[in-house]
């Protein structure tokens, strides 16, 4: 890529000199894509068009161009906005498509937009976030498989089972982890409608969130996420 044009999100940026910035721009034609603008970036989830040159894994940005209004998040919304941008951020490979990720993140931008503010038990900012992740950790090569183990045999209701990343569910004799029933109900949850939207049933979220969390940690490795830090902080203080 030495002369294109981009369209998509800053997910992050930080003063790299003193006119000129490094942004990390997530586009969506090229995924992940990092630059040096000479300009103030764009704000986050406000849609942008950027011109990039250079052979390196760093380019140059220019002609950047807001399109519209950005999606303004509050509340809620805002910290959930942070957690997308810092998982994509640390996991999104450079340069290379991720198209469903793209659709993903602005469909739950439009989501957050108008989160409810009134929902005590955060059931919509759950769904939102654990749709978005599914798509994601899917388009990583991280699909799981709810209706096999690790073995290639069935999941049986009665059953329980942990899950090892990398491998799949593995029969557990002890009665912890993850019930076969509650899977194969995940299972069905998790496929997509003909619009392309998951029909999650809203007690299998926090089951999903459980999973979900055990992916994310081995693959992000020690270093927390800080938009669950800030996350926790704020529950803490409100």
């Amino acid at each position: 890529m030495r002369n294109q044009s981009l369209v998509g999100f800053a997910l992050h940026q930080r003063r790299y000199r003193e006119r000129s910035y490094i942004l990390h721009f997530f586009s969506e034609e090229f995924g992940r894509v990092d630059g040096v603008i000479r300009q103030v970036p764009p704000a986050l989830y406000h849609l942008a068009t950027v011109q990039a040159t250079g052979k390196s894994e760093l380019k140059n940005f220019s002609q950047l161009d807001v399109q519209g209004q950005p999606f303004y998040l509050q509340q809620k919304a805002l910290f959930a906005g942070f957690y997308l941008n810092e998982i994509l951020l640390r996991l999104l490979p450079v340069e290379e498509p991720m198209a469903a990720t793209y659709a993903a993140y602005q469909i739950a931008l439009q989501q957050l937009k108008i989160l409810p503010q009134d929902d005590p038990q955060d059931v919509q900012l759950k769904l939102i976030l654990r749709h978005f992740e599914y798509v994601f950790l899917n388009e990583l090569g991280y699909a799981i498989d709810y209706f096999s183990d690790s073995m290639g045999q069935e999941i049986e209701p009665e059953r329980y089972y942990l899950f090892v990343p990398q491998e799949g569910f593995v029969a557990n004799i002890q009665a912890s982890g993850f019930l076969g029933e509650n899977l194969l109900q995940l299972g069905q949850d998790l496929m997509p409608d003909d619009a392309g939207q998951l029909q999650i049933h809203s007690e299998n979220s926090s089951l999903i969130a459980k999973l979900y969390r055990t992916i994310f940690t081995e693959i992000l490795g020690n270093k927390p996420l800080k938009s669950r830090q800030l996350w926790v902080s704020q529950k803490h203080h409100s």
